[in-house]
């Protein structure tokens, strides 16, 4: 019997219950004008008869990334493109395209040394040594005008710093200092990320840099999520519960980050490195690691097969890693 014939408010009742309306009304009226599917689809993984095929989509991606619109708009691109006869689409669909090729934002050219700012960066690697992530972030000294600034460089594929240093200001010279050794104990990178300060935008840091071969990726403005593996590092240092909440002086502070930085570096385990040290993977013992641990799994389940479903396997450090590798999958 419906709600309404014994007087009972359907609002009501279908909020106390969980329900909603529209389920209550298809059921309280026999299915008249529905027929349940066995198996349906999510709106987005239906096809739909009217959508771009694959070489109209590829025609709307070249014209948002043609260097003729680089500073125009989206709009803009669209009716300009559309006027050209090089679309044949809505502008929603064009828009809606763009939004999902993260092409909406500002395309405009910028002074840059191999990448460009406004654009997302995209680098991979597969091994040690081919990109470096860089950042510098702040320590609080004794006071509150007490200010040391922490210069810190990764291997992103091992996760290893590779250089460091603690001083009172941020200083072109001292980060030029800085990456000048780092490549003579370890060899120049092949791409080196960083954000858009002024020390890594800075003429005598980027020369040093491209000398060696090196080539200079930006992560967006205002878009931290581009340099994850620095911010992800700063807030491991700044959270430990060893840190300091402010620092007696700078060598102080010196002191605390070589020690912990060395700790990090042999003994943390890494969740993104399989649970290998970054120096072990830095130094190429992961796979001896590895294979030690995996000797000892199987020891173990021979021991004990009751205790797994399946036989245990020791984890692997990732093959590879990167900036915003996703964007690299979907192009290539």
């Amino acid at each position: 019997m419906a709600l309404e014939a014994i007087g009972v408010p359907v609002v009501g009742s279908c909020r106390t219950v969980g329900l909603p309306r529209s389920t209550y009304y298809r059921r309280s009226r026999g299915y008249r004008h529905y027929k349940p599917v066995p198996q349906p689809l999510h709106q987005a993984d239906r096809q739909q008869p009217a959508a771009l095929d694959t070489d109209e989509r590829a025609a709307v991606i070249n014209v948002l990334t043609d260097d003729r619109y680089a500073d125009k708009s989206v709009v803009q691109t669209y009716w300009r493109a559309f006027d050209a006869g090089q679309v044949a689409c809505s502008q929603r669909t064009f828009y809606r395209i763009a939004k999902a090729e993260r092409l909406v934002g500002d395309q405009r050219r910028t002074r840059s040394h191999g990448f460009s700012t406004s654009r997302t960066p995209a680098v991979a690697t597969t091994s040690v040594g081919e990109l470096w992530s860089w950042d510098i972030t702040e320590l609080r000294g004794p006071t509150r005008s007490d200010r040391y600034f922490l210069y810190l460089a990764i291997d992103v594929f091992s996760r290893f710093p590779v250089a460091w240093c603690i001083e009172h200001t941020e200083s072109k010279e001292r980060a030029v200092s800085m990456f000048t050794d780092a490549i003579s104990t370890h060899g120049a990178p092949r791409v080196l990320h960083s954000d858009n300060g002024a020390v890594m935008r800075a003429h005598d840091l980027i020369d040093t840099l491209t000398t060696t071969g090196a080539l200079m990726s930006y992560s967006r403005p205002r878009v931290s999520d581009d340099n994850p593996f620095s911010e992800s590092l700063f807030k491991t240092i700044k959270y430990d519960h060893t840190c300091p909440d402010r620092f007696d002086s700078i060598d102080h502070a010196r002191q605390w980050t070589h020690n912990f930085l060395h700790g990090y570096a042999t003994e943390h385990r890494h969740s993104g490195l399989g649970r290998h040290t970054p120096a072990s993977v830095h130094d190429g013992t992961a796979d001896q690691i590895r294979q030690h641990r995996q000797d000892h799994l199987d020891q173990y389940w021979a021991e004990h097969p009751e205790r797994f479903r399946k036989r245990p396997t020791a984890p692997q450090h990732p093959l590879q890693t990167g900036i915003n590798t996703h964007l690299l999958s979907q192009t290539g």
